[in-house]
């Protein structure tokens, strides 16, 4: 920009200075070179630039161009502006009148924040907030009977607090309450001291080393009045001379299993001491199951739950059919006028046991309702995964046709 004249003077080499110094002698690139010159020397003339012939540069020994634009034109003025606002932002160059050198201006560092020292008494003050408690909380829930490791231990004597036998322990139940051989005779009259009545004694096999003694009495048969829960109405003691094992069906696991919702713990538990009052030495067996599963119990799914029971008989006459008829183990019949039968097994069907347990055997003789004229039982995959809970897919496999075996001989009870 030369002082005073108010232009910017733009210098620009011609094509042929180009072809002069790079040696390109090819016509076709010489005539591409030329139509981008001539491009740009249009491109200038229209941002207001005019061409000015200024002779010829001495050691290049070629035309030199210098284009021309007036100060008052829109586009002067827009870099006009631009540099002074470069210029009041930050004066990076300056250029020195005196000589050809340009001086650097360093921008002025900016001061070091002064630190602010915190007052560690200020926390203990509660003056301010320090921390924000973000942590989920989840709702506590214990299982019934649920002990903290301090109640389970008394720290005074260092003994653990009892569970009676047969009672809820940490969520779980067990299915049977055991202790040592006795005698047909003893287990009755063990029974009778403890209020119940002996309904039937069983052989369940040839040799006589497994019998089922079924027993009820008036609480059983209380709890027992609503329609589809007569099955709880007995509970059954097995005498295994096999294994020297007495085995009792626990009260509290077949209340909360059959019961469902109408489900009530005191009387069971009352039913539970009386037995545990008179037969010593009982302990807990190691079939158990969680206490709250009961009410909803499948053995895996897709298979049937307690109310899936399946009517084996119709008609106004079944309790006529009951009459001597050899199939019949036991008949009890309940204030609302339902029966609760116990039905003899087909001696091949009867022989599961020696497959998958005979110390669980005691739930035979097989139970069956008869209530507004319909013969119905527990569907026997649910009742034998019930009474066997410790039992696996490939045991279950093992006696795979047996829960057709039994729908079908409580079938022939009415033929």
């Amino acid at each position: 920009i030369p002082k005073g004249s108010g232009e910017i003077h733009m210098g620009y080499a011609s094509v042929d200075n180009w072809l002069a110094t790079t040696g390109i002698t090819d016509p076709k690139k010489i005539a591409y070179m030329k139509e981008i010159s001539a491009s740009v020397i249009r491109v200038f003339k229209e941002l207001g630039f005019k061409m000015k012939e200024e002779g010829t540069v001495e050691t290049a020994k070629v035309e030199s161009k210098a284009v021309v634009v007036p100060t008052s034109t829109p586009e002067f003025q827009g870099i006009k502006k631009a540099k002074e606002v470069e210029k009041t932002e930050v004066k990076a160059l300056e250029k020195v009148k005196s000589s050809n050198t340009l001086a650097i201006t360093i921008p002025t560092v900016p001061k070091v924040p002064t630190p602010i020292t915190v007052n560690s008494n200020l926390q203990e003050s509660n003056q301010i907030e320090t921390s924000v408690d973000r942590s989920i909380k989840y709702p506590k829930r214990f299982p019934p009977n649920y002990l903290t490791s301090a109640q389970r231990y008394n720290k005074a004597n260092n003994k653990a607090l009892e569970v009676m036998v047969g009672d809820v322990e940490q969520g779980r139940i067990s299915t049977y309450l055991r202790t040592d051989l006795i005698s047909v005779d003893d287990a009755k009259t063990k029974l009778k001291n403890a209020g119940f009545e002996v309904l039937t004694v069983l052989p369940l096999d040839k040799k006589k080393q497994l019998t089922s003694i079924v027993f009820t009495n008036e609480a059983l048969k209380k709890m027992s009045l609503q329609e589809n829960k007569g099955h709880l109405a007995t509970l059954r003691l097995l005498i295994n001379e096999k294994d020297k094992k007495v085995s009792i069906t626990n009260p509290l696991y077949l209340a909360k299993a059959f019961l469902q919702d109408d489900f009530e713990k005191e009387p069971a538990i009352k039913l539970l001491k009386a037995l545990v009052n008179e037969f010593k030495d009982l302990k807990n067996s190691e079939d158990k199951l969680k206490f709250q599963l009961l009410p909803k119990y499948q053995f895996m799914a897709k298979l049937p739950y307690f109310s899936d029971h399946i009517i084996v008989a119709r008609g106004e006459n079944l309790k006529d059919k009951l009459v001597k008829n050899k199939r019949v183990a036991f008949s009890l019949e309940l204030e609302s006028g339902a029966i609760l039968v116990g039905v003899k097994l087909n001696k091949r069907t009867q022989k599961f046991p020696k497959k998958i347990g005979t110390n669980n055997a005691g739930m035979l003789p097989y139970p069956l309702l008869i209530e507004n004229g319909e013969a119905k039982i527990l569907d026997p995959k649910y009742y034998l995964s019930l009474m066997y809970p410790k039992l696996t897919m490939e045991e279950f496999m093992t006696i795979a046709t047996v829960p057709d075996g039994i729908e079908t001989d409580c079938r022939k009870v009415f033929r």
